[in-house]
């Protein structure tokens, strides 16, 4: 546990450095690659036949799995416009306050989206057995919306506030969200979602329709990347 958690960390300081330092375009490219690769890897899960005794992601029913491709397609093809379209370099505004309000405005919008889509997500004992089914995936459905909503408008800010800086230093405000956003591994967020949406051993209450809506979370989330990437004065 303690070499995974340590791995872990590894990775944020890797993903944040890098666009500290100013490798914007390659840290966005592989961000957005590995989102489109776990689409990927996870409609190919629904291609195995349905065993709930697997120990990795058990499949207690059958799925269709073209929702995941076709988002895994479409993250890819975000991921060849980021490098074939060179975009164009934004005016940088003052930094000011405003900028890290509209910071603090994304982070907190981003967690607050997925603390309050969890209530609708993982119903308590008592909720779920005196609900019918059909009922409780519409409250999955509705928490999942909630969470687009929320992480679509929380990229939104966060963008915003990539763009303050100054004539000396065009990306500062931009480096440092964007390094925060890697940091904090918030373009995982998605993929957690959905993770846990098809993955309920103790209940076996799972809704993998509802999980690739979930992880189209990361359609925003790529946009804000790509547009911050474009903004850059010095991309690599």
């Amino acid at each position: 546990m303690v070499v995974r958690i340590l791995i872990a960390a590894f990775a944020s300081f890797v993903c944040g450095f890098s666009y500290l330092v100013g490798l914007t375009r390659l840290m966005t490219g592989l961000l957005i690659g590995f989102n489109a690769f776990s689409a990927l890897a996870l409609g190919g899960l629904f291609l195995l036949p349905v065993d709930s005794e697997r120990l990795l992601l058990p499949i207690y029913q059958p799925v269709p799995v073209w929702p995941y491709f076709l988002l895994s397609l479409v993250l890819a093809a975000m991921v060849v416009v980021l490098y074939k379209l060179p975009g164009q370099k934004a005016a940088a505004e003052p930094v000011s306050a405003v900028h890290y309000k509209f910071l603090l405005g994304g982070i907190g919008g981003y967690l607050l989206s997925l603390f309050l889509s969890s209530a609708y997500w993982f119903p308590s004992d008592e909720h779920r057995l005196i609900s019918q089914p059909s009922t409780l995936a519409w409250e999955v459905f509705a928490g999942t919306c909630l969470f687009l909503v929320g992480i679509t408008f929380s990229c939104y800010l966060l963008y915003r506030a990539s763009r303050g800086g100054s004539e000396q230093y065009p990306d500062l405000m931009r480096r440092f969200v964007l390094g925060l956003f890697a940091f904090l591994q918030m373009d995982k967020v998605p993929l957690l979602v959905a993770y846990l949406l098809l993955y309920s051993p103790d209940s076996k209450v799972i809704f993998p329709n509802i999980a690739v809506l979930a992880l189209t979370a990361t359609i925003p989330v790529g946009f804000m990347l790509i547009k911050a990437t474009w903004d850059s004065h010095l991309a690599d």
